[in-house]
């Protein structure tokens, strides 16, 4: 595949899934995975609503690196796809938070159950 294509499949997967497991780290250097329901813009920026006192969101208030897998888990065994990706999070406060808010699907979107 060339990078058109995967970056074509990604976006296609990405569009197809509401859920992401995201990986924080505790401060005792514990990895945790978290599921939580999220919309992309583009391949590269990833929003989603917790809250503030989930553990999740306290890892990253001290430790913004993450990890995340968005797996389509309607795949065939042995037939999966998924998007990996590695970044930092953030909490996005005033004009950022309308922003990142525009992102999540509109209602017919086929990403959100009728």
């Amino acid at each position: 595949m060339t990078t058109p294509d995967l970056m074509a499949h990604a976006q296609r997967l990405l569009d197809e899934n509401r859920y992401l497991t995201l990986g924080t780290t505790s401060s005792d250097g514990r990895p945790r995975t978290s599921p939580v329901y999220f919309a992309a813009d583009g391949v590269q920026d990833f929003y989603w609503i917790s809250g503030v006192d989930a553990r999740h969101s306290r890892n990253l208030t001290e430790r913004p690196p993450v990890s995340l897998v968005v797996l389509d888990s309607a795949a065939a065994p042995y037939e999966g796809r998924a998007v990996y990706a590695t970044g930092h999070a953030r909490e996005l406060t005033g004009d950022e938070m309308a922003a990142g808010l525009a992102v999540d699907p509109a209602p017919n979107s086929p990403r959100v159950p009728p």
